[in-house]
């Protein structure tokens, strides 16, 4: 243990190094790690190398302390005692279920240590939770893998679904799909069994399906969701209403009716007729939403699908910042994995910038803070 001076030296001189090693230190406990490991596995065991020691291998490489696995295996050798063989083989057989577990409990975790603190929070939508939703395809690797050598494609070794809980800035689940090519859409069916009730799913028009509505729904879930053209079965009830003027357009609103088979649902469509056309040249965006006209305004429905930027930003970090996609991965669960250690990376990093909200307001934090940097 550091005398009390030297800790209060590296507070005052070095703040976010502090809040950095703190936060990694609660979240990726050795112990906490296991745990999650022995609960979760379901095929893999682990005897010599523990799957802390994993976390720590990957961890080096997703924060950029090391440019590969390889480095990263170098620098911790000697604690590791085992070959680099036997640990690249425990990473490309590490199951995906055991990848989105850790994101899943750490991220809770990490929800209570930024709900203790004061003003920490974000509020979009008074009274609810507002989760985004978006999918990343992992970006080809190299033709290291023996079988990804016959190919001249560019090997995709896997995709992820993200949701982002919008008021604590954490990404808090991920479904992990070893398939790069598939549908995100083939991957709804299992996040929507994590979809607690009473919650708000914001996501963009791919993601806007007959049976996903459907299915939210059910779970007692709300939805803020862009129109698709053409995966809707609907009809219209009654003229839509001009609101008036937002920040970037004319803002206009009518209920529709949404078919599922025998089944009917009655909800607002919020059409936003753009001042300036999407890049894509679309002139008017439609948004789909089962709040009632008393818990959300809607103006209030367009700001929150307009705040889906946050989960592009979250991707961007892990991209930009952070390593998440490692490209001498070609094992798809390797690259999974690699994925969701970079996103406990960023959760560590969403609970620094909760402190400093906490302290400083959410608009300077916002207008200053550099993730970058």
């Amino acid at each position: 243990m550091f005398p009390k001076s030297v800790i209060d030296r590296f507070v005052q001189r070095c703040p976010a190094a502090v809040m950095v090693r703190a936060t990694l230190e609660n979240l990726l406990r050795p112990e906490r790690l296991n745990q999650i490991f022995d609960d979760t596995a379901q095929r893999q065991y682990l005897k010599k190398l523990m799957f802390s020691d994993l976390v720590a291998l990957m961890s080096a490489v997703a924060t950029r302390a090391h440019p590969s696995v390889h480095a990263s295996y170098q620098a911790a050798k000697k604690s590791l005692r085992v070959s680099s063989t036997a640990s690249y083989g425990k990473l490309n057989r590490l199951e995906p279920g055991i990848s989105a577990a850790v994101v899943h409990r750490t991220a809770a975790d990490a929800a209570a240590v930024i709900d203790a603190m004061p003003g920490a929070r974000r509020e979009l939508l008074p009274g609810f939770e507002v989760q985004y939703l978006d999918g990343n395809h992992l970006a080809a690797t190299e033709h290291r893998v023996g079988e990804l050598r016959r190919t001249r494609q560019g090997p995709l070794p896997g995709q992820a679904l993200a949701i982002l809980d919008a008021q604590r800035d954490l990404i808090t689940e991920l479904i992990l799909c070893e398939d790069g090519h598939a549908q995100e859409r083939s991957l709804l069916p299992e996040l929507l069994e994590r979809v607690e009730a009473g919650k708000v799913i914001g996501a963009d028009r791919n993601f806007c399906t007959t049976k996903f509505l459907f299915g939210l729904v059910a779970r007692q879930a709300y939805f803020v969701i862009r129109q698709h053209r053409s995966t809707l079965f609907w009809r219209k009830l009654g003229e839509r209403t001009r609101i008036g003027r937002i920040g970037t357009g004319v803002l206009y609103e009518q209920a529709i009716e949404l078919r599922d088979g025998d089944k009917a649902l009655t909800v607002r469509r919020v059409t936003v007729e753009l001042d300036q056309p999407t890049e894509s040249g679309d002139a008017e965006i439609h948004i789909l939403t089962n709040l009632s006209g008393e818990r959300a305004t809607a103006e209030r429905v367009a700001k929150v699908y307009r705040e889906r930027w946050t989960i592009e930003g979250a991707f961007q970090t892990l991209t930009d910042v952070l390593r998440c996609e490692v490209e001498t991965l070609g094992y798809p669960k390797a690259a999974l994995f690699s994925f969701s250690v970079a996103v406990l990376a960023y959760n560590t990093y969403a609970v620094v910038k909760a402190a400093l909200r906490s302290a400083h307001g959410v608009e300077k934090v916002d207008e200053e803070l550099s993730g970058d940097h």
